[in-house]
């Protein structure tokens, strides 16, 4: 706002074909990203010695302590489940994982299934729909691959995990061996 027209240009394009002409031509002061952490680090790479503002990808955790009275409990499983689902999970705030200790984990599972499962996944377009389509079926298809593979090294599978083309419902997955996709990449 308050820009003249020449501060400011939007080009359409593809990033593949005119990433780099972007962030190396020389007229650039700075170069700004919201994406990955691997596309960051090729910009970080190649922009030169130039202003750089990169806002990657994160693996956001909640963190649940022992401490909690029921109602507090309950309220975090509420922030959970919201903080998991809003834009369908495709936020860069969104919380990717939940770390509760030991003496709560379970009784704080059973909040966040009995949540989720009143989630209505859908049509985006449908005002009763509580959680839509993710970016792309194949981003679908790398959730359900995640939750697969998590399960198959020993995770418990508590809900979910039905993807439909791009529309990959509310997820539940419990007991996750650290050592998993699911809990080290941004999902």
């Amino acid at each position: 706002a308050g820009l003249p027209p020449e501060m400011l240009s939007i080009v359409p394009g593809n990033p593949r074909t005119m990433g780099d002409a972007m962030i190396t031509d020389p007229h650039a002061d700075v170069v700004t990203f919201t994406g990955s952490v691997r596309v960051g680090k090729h910009i970080a790479a190649t922009a030169g010695y130039k202003r750089l503002v990169l806002e990657l990808g994160g693996n956001d955790p909640l963190i649940v302590m022992d401490d909690l009275s029921d109602a507090d409990l309950d309220k975090a499983a509420e922030l959970a489940v919201k903080g998991a689902t809003a834009n369908s999970g495709q936020r860069c705030t969104a919380v990717k994982r939940i770390l509760v200790v030991e003496k709560v984990a379970d009784k704080f599972a059973e909040l966040v299934l009995a949540k989720a499962k009143k989630l209505k996944s859908g049509d985006p377009m449908d005002p009763d729909t509580d959680v839509g389509c993710v970016i792309h079926e194949r981003a679908a298809r790398e959730f359900e691959g995640r939750v697969d593979d998590a399960v198959s090294k020993g995770a418990k599978l508590l809900h979910g995990n039905d993807r439909r083309g791009a529309l990959y419902p509310v997820t539940v997955v419990d007991h996750i061996p650290y050592t998993c996709e699911l809990v080290k990449e941004e999902t």
